[in-house]
Formats: structure tokens, C-alpha cells, sequence
């Protein structure tokens, strides 16, 4: 079909004649406005229709969304919790004992936390050198434990040794791990308020609470006093070991009297400088000062013994 045009210059319609560039031209323009369409036709199906993985990749945003928003809550309020606990930690450590609690107190307990991050971050043969590392580690303590425990045995078979003259047992009647004192170690004393060297365990207990002999033995001494350590009694046992029991109420034995384990030998009172009533129990072995709650474990079992030691070591200050 032939195209007519107007020419305005001599007023005439003549026939059109397309030539090539023009006919490109349009094949060119026709084309680019297809490709424009059919681009905004998709921007606008996928703006307005997900496809079925973008729908479940968006379920799945939204329920990790829901689940760490809980997360957070749960989270935030057990930071509240934690430090309502630190705030009336504080406050009972202070109504007890008249001073703040000391820094040094829970970095002792922070020491011991293992860094599972650098665990994770181990290649595979690391794990294995540290876990061979690991192991040699227990087999050499436990080649020690094995010879210990052949020295006794063989000790106990010649009748030089009893297992009754060890003081393996908790010197107070019906005690509990909450009666738990401050331990062997550098403590704040309660009335100077500064660093001293703590030789024995407090065991918290109301006046009058019996105070047991922890093996047989023979009474070093027993003397009273008003000052200082107070009312004193020192055990003798089998071995090179020695008990010391200070700020003690009334005294129930005298000098070179043998006793029995678990005999009554006291009672626990407040004399001498005290802070409050409690024993202030001494473990030695060859004049070597000793932690006495390594001495407890015929009274405590594996979880007892933990729970107990790790107060006595983390309690920063002494009764006396």
C-alpha cells in the first residue's frame, strides 16, 4: 500500500517513498518499545505477585523475625533478673559484713569459664592436639592419685595408718553447705578492712552448735582466752596432721585427753575478736597450712564438695 505526503512547500501530495534508513528506524523503534513494555510488565507481575520460593523465603524472614524478638524479651528480662540478684548480693554481703563486696571476689569465679568461641574457631587437628593434650594431662593425675592411693593402701595393710585418725569429716553437728565461710587465702579482715592471710575456713553457726573431733587424736590444747583467737582447742592426729578450733564457746576437753572422731570436743561461740558466732577451723600437715574443706569428703559428696568450696574461696571476707 503506497503512503501519500503533503508537501507544503509547493503544495502538492506526491507518492512517500520509504527509504532503508527509515524503515531500520522504525524496525529499531518498534523494538525498543517492546523490549520498555514487556520490562515494565514484569517490574509490575513481580511487585505485585511473589513467586512461591520469595513467599516462603518471606514466611520464613518473618517467623526468624518473631522468634529473635522473643529471644531479645527473654533476654532482657533475664539481665534484669541477674542484676536484681548482683543488687541484693550486695546488700545482704553488706548488711553481713559492713564493707563492699570485693571486685576480686567474682573474678575468681570468672577465671574459670571456659572460651567455647576459641573452641569453635579450632581447626580439626587443633581439637585433636588439645584434646591429646587434654588427656595426657588427666592420665598424669591420675597416675599420682593411683600412687596416693597405694601409699595408703600399703600404710593401712602395716597398720601404721587409720583411716579414723583422718579428719574426713565436717567438725560441726548438721552442717550445711549455706553455713559456708571464708576460706584459706587472702581475705578482707572485718575489722581493719584490709588484705590478710586467712589460715583456716569459717563455718557460720548459731552458739551453742557441738563442734566435733574430725578424726581420733589426742588434745594438743585447750585454753580460754578473751582476746585474739578467743577460746582455743588443737587436735593431734596420726600422720603429722593437726586441727585447730578457735573462738569457740564452752570447751568440753583438756589437755592430752584422747578423743574419738565425731566425739563432741565444744561448742561454737563468739569469744575473742569475732565478727559473729562461728569456728574458725585450721587444717595442717607437717606444720603446712592446709584448705580444710579438701578435708570434708566423708561428709560431702562430689557436688556438695564443689558447691562448698567454691564458697569458701569466693567469700572475699573472714569472720575474724
Amino acid at each position: 500500500m503506497r503512503k501519500l505526503e503533503f508537501d507544503d512547500k509547493d503544495f502538492k501530495v506526491r507518492i512517500s517513498r520509504n527509504s532503508v534508513a527509515r524503515v531500520i528506524g522504525n524496525i529499531f523503534k518498534y523494538l525498543f518499545l517492546s523490549i520498555l513494555l514487556a520490562v515494565l510488565y514484569y517490574l509490575v507481575f513481580a511487585f505485585f505477585h511473589d513467586t512461591r520460593r520469595e513467599r516462603k523465603l518471606k514466611a520464613e524472614n518473618k517467623y526468624i523475625s518473631e522468634a529473635f524478638e522473643s529471644m531479645q524479651n527473654r533476654m532482657d528480662l533475664l539481665d534484669g533478673v541477674i542484676e536484681n540478684l548482683r543488687s541484693e548480693d550486695r546488700s545482704i554481703y553488706h548488711d553481713v559484713f559492713n564493707s563492699a563486696l570485693p571486685d576480686y571476689v567474682l573474678e575468681r569465679v570468672h577465671k574459670q569459664e571456659i572460651d567455647y568461641s576459641r573452641i569453635y574457631a579450632m581447626s580439626e587437628s587443633e581439637l585433636v592436639a588439645l584434646a591429646a593434650e587434654k588427656a595426657s594431662r588427666c592420665e598424669s593425675m591420675a597416675d599420682e592419685v593411683s600412687a596416693n592411693l597405694r601409699v595408703t593402701a600399703d600404710e593401712l595393710a602395716l597398720g601404721t595408718a587409720s583411716p579414723r585418725g583422718i579428719p574426713s569429716i565436717v567438725p560441726l553437728r548438721h552442717f550445711t553447705i549455706g553455713q559456708t565461710g571464708a576460706s584459706t587465702g587472702n581475705k578482707y579482715n572485718p575489722f581493719y578492712k584490709t588484705l590478710r592471710f586467712h589460715e583456716g575456713v569459717d563455718l557460720l553457726a548459731p552458739v551453742g552448735t557441738e563442734v566435733l573431733a574430725p578424726a581420733d587424736g589426742t588434745v594438743l590444747e585447750a585454753k580460754r582466752g578473751k582476746r585474739g583467737v578467743g577460746n582455743v582447742v588443737v587436735l593431734g592426729h596420726p600422720g603429722g596432721v593437726k586441727t585447730v578450733y578457735k573462738h569457740l564457746g564452752e570447751i568440753m576437753v583438756q589437755g592430752g585427753q584422747k578423743v574419738r572422731r565425731g566425739m563432741v570436743i565444744a561448742r561454737v561461740g563468739s569469744s575473742g575478736r569475732s565478727f559473729a558466732p562461728h569456728l574458725h577451723y585450721e587444717v595442717f600437715k607437717d606444720d603446712v597450712c592446709q584448705e580444710p574443706v579438701h578435708y570434708f569428703f566423708a561428709d560431702l559428696n562430689y557436688v556438695g564438695y564443689r558447691e562448698t568450696l567454691l564458697l569458701a574461696l569466693t567469700t572475699g571476707q573472714s569472720l575474724d
